[in-house]
């Protein structure tokens, strides 16, 4: 539409003529104010935006640099408006160096992910794609993907990489190895100080004669004397994989656990194996789990792994159900994991304070007071937690594979 220029003529008639005077203004009011006045709004609230996100990123570094919080913990500790917060969020997924110092104070604090999840929840506005997309990658996703690249490339070890989580795929951590170690001696820990120095060696060549597969017959195993040392062991019958757990005792009163399979089966992936249960409590290990026994080695081509001993106070009453067990081990259940075996009577024990070896682990003392429980076999279990995104080339889903036996 046309707005007509008022001639000088036509003014001195309007000034003389109150009543066309007011229709005149009326129209060209109405024909000029409203656009200008939207033109105007948008601009400046998008200026406001910017401001605002500047603003609190400035806050943001702020907490981090000045209070030294970690970045999660100063992404959260912003207050603005969900637009605000969503734009904010975005800004620094979306820069590589800014991403990885997030998603690394996240990793770092695998205890307090589903605290995260919840803050996030409620920060964020409602329809959000910060961490879910349809069709394409989310920029979250995005973000964690570059920071387990550079995770993996940079790694020197491979408990480092099952610290971050127990789920990686065995071709991943065999290649990973390889690359670091320049040999396909793969390993996790270390062997006891008690049983180094070749008796390893030895009394894993002695109790393979002892061995079954399937249902385990309950059997005598004579002590084992080395270096004027006397090793005593147990058997144990429980389980129907072909796993074979042995306790160990020497005569200063060290206790351990060795686990032995056949050396043709062992497999980082499989359900049951040998290897895909020490990534897992690798995992646990390295986070001081104080629900799950230490895992001290594992020895990929021997097929055998040593644990810290775990006294069994055994849990009186009727065999739990997997809720119940989930109440009785809130640091696993805090890591991340769920406890899906209800299956045998020597998994789980009470966690007590004369368990003086796993003393060392996260909130011992708090456990104990609460009577938690302790898993001594993590064979079926789940890992799945929203702020640690499984990638198909480096993650696999967990086995859990316990209803094949009935």
């Amino acid at each position: 539409m046309n707005i007509q220029t008022i001639a000088t003529h036509s003014y001195n008639k309007i000034r003389h003529n109150p009543q066309q005077k007011l229709n005149n203004k009326t129209q060209i009011e109405t024909i000029t104010t409203p656009p200008a006045k939207k033109v105007n709004y948008l601009h400046f609230a998008g200026l406001n935006q910017i401001a605002n996100t500047k603003k609190a990123f400035a806050e943001y570094r702020w907490f981090i640099d000045s209070d030294k919080l970690p970045a999660i913990n100063s992404l959260l500790k912003i207050e603005t408006t969900k637009e605000n917060f969503e734009a904010l969020t975005r800004r620094i997924l979306q820069n590589e160096a800014l991403s990885f110092e997030l998603i690394d104070s996240i990793v770092r604090q695998p205890r307090n992910i589903k605290h995260f999840v919840k803050a996030f929840d409620a920060k964020l506005p409602l329809g959000n794609d910060i961490f879910l997309s349809y069709g394409s990658p989310s920029v979250y996703e995005t973000a964690y993907r570059q920071y387990i690249d550079t995770r993996l490339k940079n790694a020197t070890s491979i408990s480092e990489l099952l610290q971050i989580r127990p789920d990686w795929r065995g071709d991943v951590l065999l290649k990973k190895h390889q690359e670091i170690y320049h040999n396909n001696d793969f390993e996790l820990g270390r062997v006891p100080e008690e049983i180094n120095h070749g008796k390893f060696e030895q009394i894993i060549e002695y109790l393979k004669p002892y061995m079954d597969s399937g249902f385990k017959e309950r059997k005598e195993v004579p002590p084992l004397h080395i270096d004027g040392k006397t090793f005593n062991f147990h058997f144990f019958t429980d389980g129907k994989s072909d796993k074979n757990v042995f306790a160990i005792c020497d005569n200063f009163g060290n206790k351990f656990v060795i686990k032995i399979a056949p050396q043709d089966r062992c497999d980082l992936d499989a359900p049951f194996a040998m290897g895909t249960l020490c990534k897992i409590d690798t995992y646990l290990t390295r986070n001081y789990c104080r629900n799950s026994a230490p895992l001290r080695y594992y020895n990929h081509k021997m097929n055998t792994s040593i644990y810290d001993f775990i006294e069994h106070r055994r849990i009186e009453g009727i065999k739990p159900s997997t809720s119940e067990i989930h109440r009785n081990i809130p640091d696993f259940i805090d890591l991340g994991m769920k406890y899906n075996d209800t299956v045998g009577h020597n998994n789980l024990f009470i966690l007590d304070e004369t368990q003086h070896r796993v003393k060392g682990l996260y909130d011992f003392g708090y456990g104990t007071s609460k009577r938690e429980w302790i898993s001594v076999d993590n064979d079926h279990v789940t890992y799945d937690t929203k702020l640690q995104p499984k990638i198909p080339e480096y993650h696999l889903y967990l086995p859990n594979e316990m209803q094949m036996f009935f």
